[in-house]
């Protein structure tokens, strides 16, 4: 940043008791009324500007004018007296930015107590509103609380007597059967018998080849000159301090570089690949048993030379008839279908059309 520079300019203030405008600030009393500048006295600055030349402008911008307690009038910052009555300095505490903050302050608050004053009063068709718009509030609050109840009402189990109007049952054993299978892979398991071998490509490698020479287009920041900047800052002594810096300029400006760039071949890793056979125990048939009576059994089967017993499955229902002619088909444990007779009455609880609950037995 190059440097700055600073001037002095005379202020200007408008006289509150005789309506004078555009006083210059370094005029302490009224030329119209005599009335000196006090602690109600804005400065601001006016559309031309009065600099203030040499060794006087060395005088401002060192400190504010302060307010005299007893008078009221401002006094230049190294007045040790007040112009006005002669009191001394040490009895005044306030200056020309506390007086501007405590001004600030009483105006908001008329402002406040004006607008309390004239805001205008509700009129009766808001209130009509309000009213419907409260109705309509509670009608939505009320479906919505109907809507609870009931969502409520479905989720809770409701106890019911039931018939038991049918059993069935099934079972299954899983035979499985010892064959031969062609399997492929990289490795030969054990008991694996090699029909062909060949090679082919497991994965790739990426191996450098070579560098490219490519073109980057890149941005960046140079100066391009200087903008002056000028700001200006109330003394508080009838006075403004005009700065004035330079501030560089800068643009954008774009450029190309060539950069190495790597280029890559993908190179096949070969291996050897089997084809084998080998013998795998493999579902082959089911032994299957159904019934609707309480007399479940698992079917006989018989076992071949390459046959061997697998899993086991097995699946019991029952259902159930409400008073209302309402169905029920539960699968149970074996124990608790065992207990159940066809024909007899059972306490359930059921939620929707599911049943959780049998004689006490909570269903899974």
């Amino acid at each position: 940043m190059a440097g700055e520079t600073k001037k002095i300019i005379e202020a200007l203030w408008d006289c509150p008791y005789c309506g004078a405008k555009g006083i210059g600030g370094l005029t302490k009393v009224c030329p119209s009324c005599g009335h000196p500048q006090d602690a109600g006295t804005k400065f601001y600055m006016g559309d031309k500007k009065a600099y203030v030349e040499g060794d006087k402008a060395a005088n401002y911008g060192k400190g504010a004018d302060w307010t005299c307690a007893y008078c009221g009038a401002l006094n230049r910052y190294d007045a040790a007296e007040c112009s006005g009555c002669g009191a001394a300095r040490e009895e005044s505490q306030s200056d020309y930015f506390q007086n501007q903050k405590e001004n600030a302050r009483k105006a908001q608050e008329e402002a406040a107590r004006e607008q309390q004053f004239t805001a205008p009063q509700p009129t009766p068709a808001p209130q009509k509103k309000k009213v419907k718009s409260k109705k309509k509030l509670l009608i939505a609050l009320g479906a919505a609380a109907l809507l609870l109840v009931l969502l409520i009402a479905l989720l809770i189990p409701k106890a019911a007597t039931a018939e038991v109007s049918g059993k069935a049952w099934q079972r299954s054993i899983s035979i499985e059967q010892y064959t031969t299978v062609t399997e492929t892979d990289w490795s030969i398991p054990e008991g694996g018998r090699i029909r062909e071998q060949h090679e082919e490509i497991h994965h790739y490698n990426q191996v450098l080849d070579h560098y490219e020479t490519v073109a980057v287009e890149k941005s960046r920041q140079v100066q391009d000159g200087y903008d002056t900047e000028t700001d200006y800052e109330d003394n508080g002594d009838g006075t403004f301090t005009e700065t004035t810096r330079e501030v560089p300029r800068y643009k954008t400006e774009y450029y190309t570089e060539y950069e190495e760039e790597p280029v890559y071949l993908s190179v096949p890793v070969y291996a050897t690949q089997y084809t084998y056979e080998i013998e795998r125990w493999l579902p082959g048939r089911t032994a299957d048993s159904e019934g609707n009576d309480d007399a479940p059994y698992w079917q006989d089967f018989t076992l071949l030379d390459n046959e061997r017993e697998g899993t086991r499955s097995e699946q019991y229902t029952v259902t159930l008839t409400g008073k209302k002619g309402k169905t029920y088909s539960v699968n149970l444990t074996e124990s608790l279908w065992n207990s159940l007779m066809t024909g007899k009455s059972v306490k359930i609880k059921a939620t929707g059309s599911k049943v959780t609950e049998i004689d006490g037995t909570k269903i899974g």
